[in-house]
């Protein structure tokens, strides 16, 4: 008699589908996990048939497809959103408000103007330079912020790829779990939900794409790099170049992997490429504008009249090689440079014009042609290796003639100009005008209410230096740049996100799960325990009976 197997793996599976409904309940929230279901069959003992139920398998709901598509697309996913939020922050640095690099542009210029009408006033001279002070602050400002985030880049990367080798170990271990339980037989459901989740995590640093292998094993691949293969995890290394370019190898090789998208994909490209290009350009705006500014400034003559001493506030990399090949901030071309020399007792001025060629002349040639001019002499201070040159007693000079520097040579080597340095980071007004505001190169000449020099300052501002673009208008375009940047991702982060929304929804439809479908199963399994159990109860009964009438 079979009764009592029929009635106790009647008992049993619907045990086991109730354990399955409580399993699915208390995970519904649980990220990555694929509902069950219970799989029923009629028990066979040996030859004889109607022995009872047995759990033939447990199902693991999946949407492969389409779970293929959410880790295709995750990555861009991750990848937008990681660099719109690195672009917002250049955005909010390239400011275009009041008080921001555009607005000081303004301010400047407009100072100069003023001082156009009153070039001799010292006390409309201080607002020139606070202006010029202003203006070199929001470079330095703007390009330390990018400098900051670059920096800040630079310390997720490697975090980012400890991350990635920490997934990729812990999804080689769970093949290895997995694997050992399919090959006997078993069902490795949880592991497998495990291992899907790594899997969408990790797709979400990089652009990965899945390869299934026999009995539940699955191969990783990146940017066409193995990260998992079976039991093996690959590892990544990452070190800089010579540039401070974060590069990515797997362990042992020298050859860099790519990613194309993903959260470190996203990071490499704004940290090696995008922030640097956008350094780049505020730089070339910044060296464009001293470069300009200093070369009407020194070729023109201050208040206090001209110079009998001047010293460069460039150092040459070396004082022997041309200057080509110097080291110097501002390139030199081949010209001249005419330098005037007055002799203070007869007040005779005397113009002398050397010829530049930065391919074959060095910083010693030039103080050596400067000091055979009557009236100077020209040193190159060790270790300075900056250009002095001093007039004799009784002797003044300037630069003040028309075209006096076709070279560049002055600015090059910082001469007498109004800014120092040559980078957004590093330009300041010099100390000497910040002291004396008379210092200014007002005119091209000693005479009182000389305003020629100013004029060509102010003749700056509507100059196109950039193709068709002036100072203003270069950051202006630079900063709708990156903001046209922001307004493109922002669009495909919308698009990529609403994507993602509808694949996650349709695959919940197939691996979520539904409580009230799963209430009802509850009940459908408690009845099946209540009615086998009366049916044991039954059969127990009439098994009483006939043994009483077998006595």
């Amino acid at each position: 008699m079979n009764a009592l197997q029929i009635g106790t793996s009647a008992i049993a599976a619907g045990q086991r589908g109730l354990d399955l409904v409580g399993q699915n309940l208390a995970n519904a929230a649980t990220p990555g996990y694929h509902r069950q279901a219970v799989n029923f069959v009629s028990r066979v003992t040996g030859e004889v048939y109607g022995t009872g139920v047995a759990v033939a398998s447990i199902t693991r709901f999946t949407a492969q497809s389409v779970r293929t598509a959410i880790i295709s697309n995750n990555s861009a996913q991750a990848a937008f959103t990681t660099r719109l939020d690195i672009r917002r922050q250049i955005e909010r640095t390239l400011r275009t408000a009041d008080g921001g690099i555009a607005d000081q542009f303004n301010r400047f210029f407009n100072q100069i103007e003023q001082l156009s009408s009153r070039p001799d006033d010292t006390a409309v001279r201080r607002p020139v330079i606070a202006a010029a002070g202003e203006l070199a602050r929001q470079f330095n400002s703007a390009a330390g912020d990018i400098d900051r985030l670059r920096g800040a880049l630079s310390d997720q990367i490697p975090q980012a790829i400890e991350q990635v080798n920490e997934w990729a170990s812990r999804i080689a271990d769970l093949n290895i779990r997995i694997s050992i339980r399919e090959k006997i037989g078993e069902q490795a459901n949880d592991l497998r939900d495990q291992r899907d989740q790594l899997i969408h995590d990790l797709s979400q640093l990089v652009d990965i794409k899945t390869v299934d292998q026999p009995y539940g094993v699955v191969n990783v691949i990146a940017a066409g790099a193995a990260v998992v293969v079976g039991e093996f995890a690959n590892r990544f290394e990452v070190n800089t170049d010579p540039n401070g370019n974060w590069l990515v190898t797997p362990a042992g090789s020298t050859q860099p992997v790519t990613f194309q998208s993903g959260r470190l994909g996203a990071l490499l490209q704004e940290h090696n490429v995008e922030i640097p290009a956008t350094r780049v350009r505020l730089d070339a705006l910044a060296r464009e504008f001293v470069n300009r500014v200093n070369a009407i400034q020194a070729t023109g003559v201050a208040l206090t009249g001209p110079l009998t001493r001047t010293t460069g506030t460039v150092s040459a990399l070396s004082t022997t090689v041309p200057l080509d090949s110097a080291g110097l901030p501002f390139p030199i071309q081949s010209g001249h440079l005419t330098i005037s020399v007055t002799d203070t007792s007869t007040n005779t001025r005397t113009s002398t014009t050397i010829p530049i060629d930065p391919a074959t002349q060095s910083l010693q040639d030039l103080a050596t042609a400067l000091s055979s001019i009557p009236g100077l002499t020209a040193t190159v201070p060790s270790p300075a290796n900056t250009l002095q040159i001093d007039a004799l007693p009784g002797f003044v000079f300037d630069f003040a003639d028309a075209n006096a520097d076709t070279a560049g040579l002055l600015p090059a080597l910082g001469i007498n100009g109004l800014f120092v340095g040559s980078t957004a980071a590093g330009i300041r007004v010099r100390p000497e005008i910040v002291a004396d505001p008379n210092l200014l190169a007002a005119g091209t000449t000693p005479q009182s209410g000389d305003s020629t020099n100013l004029e060509r300052l102010a003749a700056l501002r509507d100059l196109p230096v950039f193709g068709t673009r002036t100072f203003q208008g270069e950051f202006a375009d630079q900063a709708a740049a990156v903001g046209s940047d922001v307004q493109s991702l922002a669009d495909r982060q919308t698009a990529q996100t609403n994507l993602m929304q509808a694949l996650f929804a349709q695959e919940q439809s197939v691996i979520g799960v539904d409580m009230n479908e799963e209430l009802v199963r509850l009940l459908d399994f408690q009845r099946m325990v209540q009615s086998a159990s009366r049916y044991l109860s039954v059969v127990n009964s009439a098994l009483d009976e006939i043994i009483d009438i077998l006595r």
